[in-house]
């Protein structure tokens, strides 16, 4: 019997020391995307024995931040690994739900690969860094270049005076508009940057000083002369009819466009007024704090290893994010396959000249007054100083704790 029992004790400790950490991971990409995603998670659980990764789908970005906040207010994580779009980690690093990674093992090497845009994105004043770069990408241009031909152009504009008549031409040639542009300002934000100016300056938003204004004025110049129209849900459809010429949107809305766009569309990096400056955005991912150390490792295991070049390369060819690190951008295979179509490569051209998003608490809450307003601009024919005006004013509690 004594002996019956220690070799049942045995058989326990080993089937314990030998299970898997079991880790969630809420993300919140869809369709093309998401079968990337859950692709990715599957070759990592069939390459090691030690961590089994299980999935949820959190709808979208918000729909994952909500259900983190929902957690923190329940004090229970919602999952082990969060993905978060980059605006939303200082929210809930405040709140003291993640895990600083930076003094987890073999952060620094993994950090310091990263390219210099992507460490700049998540790394805080404090030196903390709560998130790890992934899924990150960039704004293009992309153009039919029939409707283009039929306006007499050879090639798409490059800035955005040659963009305004350029449009003006399409809109006359084709009788469709030339281009959606979006009163969420990523794009804009890039725009603006280009043309000297800022998003977030002195404490407060600088939407209404001279660069900004010159920006948001030429825009509501392609609303009012029927050139342009807003962005929306039904603008990839519209892209995909013929109803729209341009669209400016992420590097990663290409697997989209390829399996809904029945013509050979172009690519072409954004336009710029001054300079080339271009905004980053995509997700990171997160640890939550208050799990076990064992789940904690585990999370960090499957982090790491999805920022390997090898891994990296894989995730690229499904998605179109950009590489994350130069290593993978210098990958042989890399450079084979961005060769084989002009427009694979044009993300990451842009990484040179591309900032981080600004991602303060109050900018991120006052992302929707900035839409509000645009849409006021663009769609209503509001006056353009007078409501950027009202704006800056209406947000100003917002950044009071802003430098």
């Amino acid at each position: 019997m004594t002996r019956t029992l220690l070799s049942l004790s045995t058989l326990l400790l080993l089937s314990s020391a030998s299970a898997k950490t079991e880790v969630t991971f809420l993300y919140g990409l869809g369709g093309e995307l998401g079968k990337a995603v859950e692709s990715m998670v599957a070759d990592f659980n069939a390459a090691q024995g030690d961590v089994t990764v299980r999935t949820e789908f959190g709808n979208n970005y918000e729909g994952v931040v909500q259900k983190a906040l929902a957690g923190i207010a329940a004090g229970q994580p919602a999952a082990d690994i969060l993905h978060l779009e980059v605006a939303y980690v200082p929210r809930l690093a405040a709140s003291g739900a993640l895990v600083d990674v930076s003094d987890l093992p073999g952060f620094k090497k993994s950090f310091d690969a990263f390219w210099g845009v992507f460490r700049a994105q998540v790394s805080r004043p404090d030196k903390a860094v709560y998130s790890m770069p992934w899924n990150n990408s960039n704004p293009v241009m992309y153009f039919n270049p029939v409707l283009l031909k039929k306006a007499g152009l050879s090639a798409p504009p490059r800035t955005y005076p040659e963009l305004r008549e350029a449009a003006k031409k399409i809109t006359a040639a084709t009788g469709v508009p030339a281009i959606a542009l979006s009163s969420f300002p990523w794009v804009l934000e890039g725009a603006i940057w280009s043309n000297g100016g800022e998003m977030v300056k002195g404490g407060r938003l600088a939407l209404d000083q001279p660069a900004a204004r010159e920006v948001i004025t030429q825009w509501a110049g392609f609303f009012r002369d029927g050139s342009a129209v807003l962005q929306g849900p039904n603008t990839n459809a519209d892209f995909a009819a013929g109803k729209v010429a341009m669209v400016m949107n992420s590097v990663a809305t290409r697997p989209s466009y390829k399996a809904s766009v029945p013509f050979k569309f172009g690519t072409a990096p954004l336009p710029f007024f001054k300079k080339p400056v271009v905004p980053v955005g995509g997700a990171t991912l997160a640890i939550s704090k208050n799990i076990p150390a064992d789940r904690q490792k585990a999370a960090w295991a499957f982090i790491t290893w999805l920022s390997q070049p090898e891994q990296q390369f894989k995730w690229i060819k499904m998605s179109n994010y950009v590489p994350i690190t130069l290593t993978t951008a210098n990958l042989p295979a890399f450079k084979k396959y961005i060769a084989t179509d002009r427009g694979l490569g044009v993300g990451i051209q842009q990484l040179p000249y591309s900032r981080p998003r600004p991602s303060t608490t109050g900018y991120v809450q006052g992302t929707q007054e900035i839409i509000k307003s645009l849409d006021k601009i663009f769609v209503q024919n509001a006056p353009i100083d007078a409501t950027l005006k009202d704006l800056v004013e209406r947000t100003a509690p917002l950044f009071k704790d802003t430098q």
